[in-house]
This record gives structure tokens, C-alpha cells and sequence, in this order.
């Protein structure tokens, strides 16, 4: 694996002080202060743009506050809502590439307190299945076998915490006050409107900054018939985003690299090339998280960073489930429950193991893909012949079927059938390259011959073409 700078930095708590009423009520509130106590839905992996606790509360009882100098803001004097505990800055800008180089299953499980292990053990995921990461690896893997990796970038410049028992906020304890205290079939909906509303779990503590994460699938067979393994074309890509940021130069990347970083398949030439990549951004100044893995593409990117001190965004968290902030005890089993369904309803069956292929079969390689691109058992069928009439000086309107099966061939030939005259005793032939073969004679202007050729190995970079030909015999 290639991690390209990792950048160990430490948390520093800052330096706080109780402060008036009069100096609570002119400070700002501090970056990020209502960045937590928001709802979360692990399902879609959603911030809910919801509070479930009281972020917005700084006077105590005794009309005071906590104040805190800012050290990345001026040292300027900000405040904090009476709900969190802790506020902490990074030292230094941390920066991090996380490039595991293989991703089975794309699922983030926060089951604290909840019973969806059960779901899990029966070969289910029951988080993140219905995130916008999750349905891009599931729409890849309809379409051909893939390897995932994430790419990550992570930028933390705060931190918060929570008090274990935080005030809710007037809303939604209104809404708990009109939940049944029972969850059944008949109280299902007004459970599952407040998930929808507030999501399954809230933020507890969170690091603020800000983070690019880029998902890359790359196509496992291509890749390996252009002499790739998945770990190969992950170290390349780590690489590629190290060029893309400016913090390698291309020159230094070794040349088995090039191609990957230009996508291109020099194998089958296969249109979309070798890779494709879904990116998300959180925090900063609006950017997409779009540069070039070929060349220092770095301003954007610079930029953003730039951005995150003032626009920071959730970066990494820790969440705790939605039902233990119900005073009611009936009414938190029943939100428990409402949620453990909730999860049970959207999960989805584990992803399968990579397939293993054993034994001697030609061009297909341990991890069950064709060893050399357009080569493959070719079988061709020689179904029927319809309306064959003719003489011996026109040709005759009737048609042959064929059915070409091509195993392991990536592209299948394009076959073409050619009439002769015919009479009543007919057979066909058929002929790629050298080879020849024949069907039986039948005597019928409808022949239906169901004659299967096995025409074994064959490949098609000797670009042969299969062709059919009706032919007639005279007594």
C-alpha cells in the first residue's frame, strides 16, 4: 500500500474561562458548536440537518458561560453551548491517505445498543445500504466484477463533545410527547416518520474540518488482462491522487503506473477504461473534489483547505443511538425497536467472497478471468433453413439460423450467412478461417438440422470471420 503522509498530530484543549452575562451574550460562538447533537441516519449515511439536542443554550442557571480562546481565529474569545463539555483544536493541519486497498463490503455499522448483530451474522449489512457510496458500488457490481478502494484526505482542526446527559431541544421532545408508547403494525408509521425526521442515531462528539474521500472501482479482469493485479492498480491510484494534489511529482511514478493513471486499456480497448470514481467533500468552500491523478492539479484543492478553518464539516464522529435520549421508558423500547426494524427492513445480503477457479481450464486464471483478452471455446449450432427454393442459375430467398456461442471471448465475431442455390436435398457448411464443416442432408426445402460444431480454442485477433453457407445436391 502506498500512504503517501501521514501527519501525527495531538489534540490541545483550549484555554477556557467562565464568563458574564455580558461577555457571553457579545462572543461568537465557537467553529462547529452546532456541529454536533444533529440527528444521523446510518442507513443513508444523512445528516438529518436536525437537532435533537440543545446546541443553541449558553447561559448556565447562574447567568454564566464557558469562553474559550481560539488560537486558529486571532485567539479571539468564543463560546460554547452549555450541552458541550469539551472543545479541543488540532496543533496542526492533519492530513492523512487512508488507501486500504480492497473493499468487499461498503458498510459503516454504528450498533451500539442496538441488536442488528443478528442481521449481520445472517449474512446481511444492515448500514449504509441505502447511501449514495452504496448504490455506486452496488450499480458497478451489477455491471462486471470489481475491486473498491478508498482514497481519503482528512483535514481536523476541531473537536467537540457532548455532556452524557444532554438537554433536548424543545422540538423534539414535543415530538416524543405525541409517540404511542407501543411499537406495533398500527404505530409502525408514526415511528418510522420520526427515523425519517431525525434519523437513527445523533452526533455525540465530532472532529470538524474537512474531507475529501474518493471511491475508485476498478474493473478486476480487465485489469488483469492488462497485467495488473487489484493491489497493483490501488498502489498506482494512491499515487496518481499524491501527482493530482501536488504532493509527488509524475516523473517519479514508475512507468507500469502510467497507463492506470491515463485509464486506458491497452488489452481490449475497452471504452470506459480501467477505472471509474464516485467523490464526496464535506466542509470548505463548495469544492467538488475533481483534479487530474496525471498531473499537479492542486489549486482547487489548496484552496479548499484554506477554506475549512471558517467552513468547517464533520469529519469523523461518534454516534449514539436516537432511543436513549427518551425519558419515557415504554417509549424508548418502542423507538428501539422502530429502529432495529428500520435497519432490519433496509439491510441487504452480504457481498460474496471473490471466486476461486480451480483445476486446468484453458485461459481462465485463479481468480476465474480470461488470461488472454479475445480467445475462447467458440461453438457454433446450425439450427434450420427456411423457404430454400432455387435453381441453378438464381440464388434462392430462403435464410439459415445459426447460434455462435463464444466461452471466455470478450468480444463475440460477427458471423455473416451466404444462399446458393438450392433443391430439395440441402445441408450447410460453415467456415472460419481453415476450418470447414458440414451439416447432414436432409430432403426438405425447410431443413432443420440442429447440427452443434465445437470448433474449440480459437481467437479472435486473427480477426477470421464466421460465415454459413446453404448449399443444395441434385440427384
Amino acid at each position: 500500500l502506498f500512504v503517501f503522509l501521514v501527519l501525527l498530530v495531538h489534540s490541545s484543549v483550549l484555554s477556557c474561562r467562565i464568563g458574564t452575562q455580558k461577555e457571553c451574550d457579545a462572543a461568537p460562538f465557537a467553529p462547529g458548536h452546532d456541529l454536533v447533537g444533529e440527528g444521523f441516519d446510518i442507513v443513508t449515511l444523512e445528516r438529518k440537518r436536525l437537532h435533537v439536542i440543545d446546541v443553541t443554550t449558553y447561559l448556565s442557571p447562574s447567568k454564566t458561560c464557558k469562553l474559550c480562546t481560539n488560537p486558529l481565529q486571532k485567539h479571539a474569545l468564543q463560546k460554547l453551548p452549555s450541552s458541550v463539555v469539551d472543545w479541543s483544536y488540532w496543533k496542526k493541519n492533519m492530513v492523512s491517505y487512508l488507501t486500504p486497498y480492497k473493499l468487499n463490503v461498503l458498510s459503516v455499522f454504528h450498533q451500539v445498543g442496538l441488536k442488528v448483530q443478528m442481521f449481520v451474522f445472517a449474512g446481511l449489512d444492515a448500514g449504509a445500504t441505502r447511501s449514495n457510496a452504496y448504490k455506486f458500488v452496488s450499480q458497478r457490481s451489477k455491471e462486471d466484477r470489481y475491486t473498491f478502494s478508498i482514497h481519503s484526505v482528512a483535514c481536523s482542526h476541531y473537536g467537540l463533545i457532548l455532556s452524557n446527559t444532554p438537554p433536548l431541544t424543545l422540538k423534539f421532545k414535543k415530538r416524543l410527547d405525541l409517540l404511542p408508547s407501543h411499537y406495533n403494525n398500527s404505530t409502525k408509521n408514526e415511528f418510522r416518520k420520526l427515523i425519517n425526521t431525525y434519523g437513527t442515531h445523533y452526533f455525540r462528539m465530532v472532529n470538524i474540518g474537512g474531507r475529501l474521500r474518493r471511491l475508485i472501482s476498478s474493473r478486476s479482469c480487465l485489469a488483469s488482462l492488462n497485467g495488473l493485479n487489484a493491489k497493483e492498480i490501488h498502489s498506482c491510484l494512491s499515487m496518481g491522487i499524491a501527482v493530482g494534489l501536488g504532493k509527488v511529482k509524475i516523473s517519479s511514478v514508475q512507468k507500469s503506473c502510467i497507463g492506470v493513471l491515463k485509464n486506458l486499456d491497452s488489452a481490449t480497448n475497452f471504452s470506459s477504461g480501467l477505472h471509474q470514481n464516485f467523490t464526496e467533500v464535506s466542509g470548505g468552500n463548495g469544492w467538488l473534489g475533481e483534479f487530474s491523478i496525471f498531473q499537479n492539479d492542486s489549486i482547487d484543492y489548496m484552496n479548499w483547505l484554506k477554506s475549512l478553518k471558517e467552513q468547517p464539516d464533520v469529519v469523523s464522529h461518534s454516534l449514539r443511538p436516537l432511543y436513549e435520549l427518551v425519558p419515557n421508558e415504554l417509549q424508548k423500547a418502542a423507538v428501539k425497536a422502530a429502529i432495529e426494524q428500520y435497519l432490519k427492513d433496509n439491510a441487504v445480503k452480504k457481498s460474496p467472497k471473490e471466486p476461486h477457479c480451480e483445476g486446468k481450464t484453458p485461459n481462465v486464471a485463479s481468480n476465474c478471468c480470461p488470461q488472454h483478452a479475445s480467445w475462447g471455446t467458440l461453438s457454433v449450432t446450425i439450427v434450420r433453413g427456411r423457404d430454400l427454393f432455387g435453381d441453378e442459375l438464381s440464388l434462392t430467398d430462403g435464410w439459415v439460423d445459426a447460434k455462435v456461442k463464444n466461452k471466455e471471448i470478450m468480444e463475440p465475431d460477427e458471423h455473416t450467412i451466404y444462399m446458393a442455390p438450392l433443391f430439395v436435398h440441402s445441408y450447410a457448411k460453415m467456415y472460419y478461417g481453415s476450418i470447414q464443416r458440414k451439416t447432414k442432408i436432409i430432403e426438405s426445402n425447410n431443413p432443420q438440422w440442429n447440427a452443434e460444431f465445437n470448433l474449440g480454442k480459437v481467437s479472435k485477433c486473427y480477426h477470421h470471420r464466421l460465415a454459413e453457407k446453404a448449399q443444395q445436391q441434385t440427384n
